[in-house]
């Protein structure tokens, strides 16, 4: 592993980026230098992934990578997913360097030619509701009616998924946590359900809410009246992270 990419956050001067770039080419090649929101205009492949910023600039990386590994520096509000300090980057990117520290491969979800590390949402985009109905594996549907669908991996449990009522689920449990959102229903609730299913996902709606389709908080589309979407497991994601999650959740979402 010699050369990586760096992805930034959009709002960083150029003094900023000057200066971890020259840190990082301390200890690797850096071909490329790309915003969080853009595409490389080189075309140049790298070993690594090296994202400053938040999460959304971490999955923004993760989404360049295409299955390769993704390591982030916190210069951000969350920071969950990036997790290591900017303080550290130089002893990281030398440990990472030594074969010291290993990624770990988590699950995506794949819909509509997009992977998701976090998590795909079917979102009214008015303030009415829609009817949402939704298969696993074929079995029994559940329709209920209420602002739309959050289908999260274990990464994502910690994201919009548990802002909306979801459970924490760790990262290295197979399986796809299903939220409704804002459910028009006393007792409809999250499933976790195994991450080898197929998530079938119908919407109807009877207004111009024109119901919207994202993955990892960027839009796709929008999606017909009766149109049914199928959310499977995507190619799974390389990240380095820290060891211990218990110590992340109290550190970057004020667990009690």
């Amino acid at each position: 592993m010699v050369s990586c990419t760096v992805v930034i956050r959009d709002d960083l001067t150029t003094d900023e980026v000057r200066g971890y770039v020259e840190r990082i080419g301390r200890v690797f090649r850096v071909v490329d230098v790309v915003e969080a929101g853009r595409y490389p205009e080189t075309g140049r492949e790298a070993d690594l992934y090296v994202a400053i910023g938040g999460d959304g600039t971490f999955l923004w990386a993760i989404r360049l990578a295409n299955g390769r590994p993704v390591v982030g520096f916190k210069r951000g509000r969350i920071g969950f997913l990036a997790t290591f300090k900017l303080s550290e980057m130089e002893e990281v990117l030398r440990a990472i360097k030594r074969g010291e520290l290993q990624p770990e491969e988590r699950t995506r979800l794949h819909v509509d030619g997009y992977d998701a590390l976090n998590d795909v949402t079917v979102n009214t985009t008015a303030a009415r509701m829609i009817e949402v109905s939704f298969t696993v594996d074929g079995q029994r549907p559940i329709t209920f009616r209420g602002d739309g669908l959050i289908v999260s991996t274990p990464t994502g449990s910690t994201a919009y998924n548990l802002a909306a009522g979801g459970p924490i689920v760790l990262p290295d449990i197979p399986a796809f946590i299903i939220t409704p959102l804002a459910p028009h229903s006393l007792s409809l609730r999250s499933v976790v359900v195994s991450s080898r299913y197929d998530i079938r996902v119908r919407v109807r709606f009877r207004h111009e809410s024109l119901p919207l389709l994202s993955a990892d908080g960027i839009p796709i589309r929008h999606l017909k009246n009766g149109e049914e979407i199928v959310i499977t497991k995507g190619k799974p994601a390389l990240m380095y992270t820290t060891p211990d999650f218990f110590s992340n959740l109290f550190a970057h979402l004020t667990y009690p």
